[in-house]
């Protein structure tokens, strides 16, 4: 009697063990991809305050600079000007950016990116750390509530997803300030509702920083 009871139990105990070891190995995307989301978030929250204090320099040392090739006669208004931002970028142009002819991006939904949207760009580089910088020169009449250009960050170098709001997230860059997609909406239920998956994903880069959860 007392062999059968625990040759029962037994099987009971190797039963819950198979159970929690594929438990186990079924959460494992799960948890992998949020660690991994997680610490992009965390390297976009720093970039940008990174980003900001460089730009406080930027518009006391060569602010100017971008102003004059805005009225000369250059063709290539938007390389000229990107050379001189580089640097508060932590842009390295000495990096050959070959591997960055065939980058391609989407908006977090998946949806393409209208060349016309203000976030389409062709012109990339590498950051000292391997990240992905796209930059699009948008206006030279820019102001304060007018954005000068857009800056993407891809925080997973060339590697996928590639997609605004997942591993991609950008800044606006105006005549006093720099600001975060999706900064100008207060309300942080609107911010969540675009940051859902299923949107263009550019309010995520502001959603973040204010410590919304993926």
């Amino acid at each position: 009697m007392n062999r059968k009871i625990k040759a029962f139990n037994m099987v009971e105990i190797m039963i819950v063990v198979c159970l929690l070891v594929t438990t186990v190995i079924l959460c494992l995307p799960t948890i992998f991809n949020n660690s991994k989301e997680a610490k992009i978030i965390a390297s976009w929250k720093r970039l940008f305050w990174e980003t900001q204090t460089n730009f406080e320099v930027f518009n006391i040392s060569d602010a100017e600079l971008i102003q004059s090739i805005c009225n000369s006669n250059v063709e290539d208004k938007e390389n000229e000007i990107f050379k001189i931002i580089s640097p508060y970028l932590n842009v390295d142009l000495s990096k050959s950016t070959k591997t960055l002819k065939s980058y391609h991006y989407k908006f977090q939904n998946g949806s393409q990116i209208p060349m016309q949207s203000n976030v389409f760009t062709k012109l990339f580089a590498y950051q000292e750390n391997g990240n992905v910088v796209g930059f699009k020169w948008l206006d030279c009449n820019c102001s304060e509530v007018k954005p000068c250009a857009s800056v993407l960050f891809d925080m997973n170098g060339v590697a996928p997803p590639n997609r605004i709001g997942r591993d991609i997230f950008g800044i606006y860059i105006y005549k006093d300030r720099t600001a975060a997609f999706g900064s100008e909406e207060t309300d942080g239920d609107n911010l969540e509702k675009d940051c859902n998956g299923h949107t263009s994903g550019m309010s995520c880069s502001e959603y973040y920083l204010r410590g919304g959860k993926f």
